[in-house]
């Protein structure tokens, strides 16, 4: 039997979340990446910080879902051996942590993403603390497919826990 998803999350993370900061276009290397990135929420009006936590697998369940849907300026799917890369750090650029690493195809193989139990899963457990980065990226060759992260057809869902920290002595 296969294992299900984790179901208690309290929050999803889309293009439109107000802790998204938009999209993202990075060349380099002979790739090009696209994208979205995502800041951990602020914290709230009485001063005490939000934290995501990002559901690994366990022997009960996959994780927390991560559905994405891309499209090239053409309207076309991004191509399958496109990479798809999830990854959340402190906006210094230290303690970074991949929750997703992948091709593309692996989410054009889901018939329906939105489908209960049907979605691909993060692969490892991460926390999002305050003036932590969320990263979703989708790299191509140069040269290649134009990808459109702002195309009305493309999209990400990305399941978490979201919590109000508050830390006492």
């Amino acid at each position: 039997m296969a294992l299900s998803l984790y179901e208690d999350f309290n929050y999803t993370l889309t293009r439109e979340s107000p802790e998204t900061r938009g999209e993202f276009q990075d060349a380099g290397e002979g790739r090009v990446t696209v994208g979205w990135e995502i800041l951990s929420p602020p914290a709230g009006p009485d001063g005490v910080p939000y934290q995501l936590i990002f559901v690994g697998p366990t022997s009960e369940h996959r994780g927390c879902a991560l559905r994405l849907n891309l499209v090239t300026r053409d309207g076309e799917q991004a191509p399958d051996d496109a990479e798809v890369l999830l990854e959340t750090y402190y906006h210094t650029g230290e303690e970074r942590t991949v929750l997703f690493q992948g091709r593309y195809g692996d989410f054009k193989a889901v018939p329906d993403q939105r489908a209960a139990g049907a979605a691909l899963a993060i692969q490892k457990r991460a926390e999002a603390g305050e003036d932590y980065v969320i990263r979703l990226g989708v790299s191509v060759p140069e040269g290649g497919q134009t990808l459109d992260p702002e195309a009305d057809d493309s999209y990400f869902e990305l399941e978490c826990v979201k919590l109000w920290w508050n830390e006492t002595a």
